[in-house]
């Protein structure tokens, strides 16, 4: 029987933690009943941040330069709105929903838009049953009459900005910035990551395109780790809660403790 590659037994691992120690966290937080939205708001956001996580573990292949920073910058993007949230959790929680709604308003009258230009586009059945659902998704919250479109930055701020108010401007400036290069496809990231120097030396060494093969690196679910660790203690610190479980880093450097032994055979 063929024993577990290393790097399968701390992603099924690490997955079985965040499972537990998700539910775990989640079932501590007193939820008021007078503030239901804003509950809901901060727990899927914690649910987004530990999913995200999850899917990293569970698909090492993406554990590399190309893909690794496409999740990072989501998580990171997630949790200076978490934090930035936290700060006034009703308030910000509503402009959170509120311009989540009106950004389906739109798409959905875009869709209405189609309608009318295209009448016989071949997928109009189709949009129309779009247009049904979204509209039945925004009416179970708000009237649709009542949701207004507001084309800027939900928090009305933008994620320095945000990100300096909550305390995390470090996260801003070291790990939101440089994954986001990856993300909007710049000139740092692809130079790098799809570029290669010409051997001409008559093309003076110009950049070339080049298909290369990612290395696997499990920094990229370390920091995945540090993520869902900040979100937990962002709940511990609002809520004043004290759990009995360890945390995601605690969890980290207790299992590399504990299976030394395994990784220093696979490094030989």
């Amino acid at each position: 029987m063929t024993s577990k590659h290393p790097l399968e037994i701390l992603t099924e691992s690490y997955s079985d933690y965040l499972v537990e120690s998700f539910n775990k966290l989640w079932e501590e937080v007193n939820i008021e009943h007078d503030k239901l939205e804003a509950y809901s708001v901060i727990g899927g956001l914690l649910s987004r941040q530990v999913t995200l996580s999850l899917e990293m573990a569970g698909a090492p292949r993406i554990l590399n330069g190309n893909s690794a920073p496409l999740f990072l910058r989501a998580m990171t993007d997630l949790h200076i709105a978490l934090s930035w949230i936290m700060l006034d959790l009703e308030e910000r929680s509503k402009k959170y929903i509120l311009h989540g709604l009106g950004e389906e308003k739109l798409l959905m009258e875009h869709y209405k838009n189609e309608i009318e230009n295209h009448p016989d586009h071949p997928d109009i059945e189709r949009i129309e049953q779009l247009i049904k659902v979204k509209s039945a998704w925004i009416n179970a919250q708000r009237r649709d009459f009542s949701v207004e479109v507001n084309l800027g930055n939900w928090s009305q701020l933008d994620y320095r900005r945000m990100s300096q108010e909550a305390d995390c401007e470090s996260l801003y400036k070291f790990a939101y910035k440089p994954f986001s290069h990856a993300a909007h496809n710049m000139w740092p990231y692809v130079s790098v990551y799809n570029c290669k120097d010409c051997e001409n030396p008559l093309h003076k060494h110009h950049l070339i395109p080049e298909l290369f093969e990612p290395r696997i690196d499990i920094d990229y679910l370390f920091r995945s780790c540090k993520y869902v660790h900040m979100a937990y203690e962002e709940f511990i610190n609002k809520f004043s809660l004290e759990l009995n479980f360890p945390l995601p880093m605690e969890w980290w450097y207790e299992f590399f403790e504990e299976n030394q032994d395994i990784f220093e055979k696979e490094d030989k």
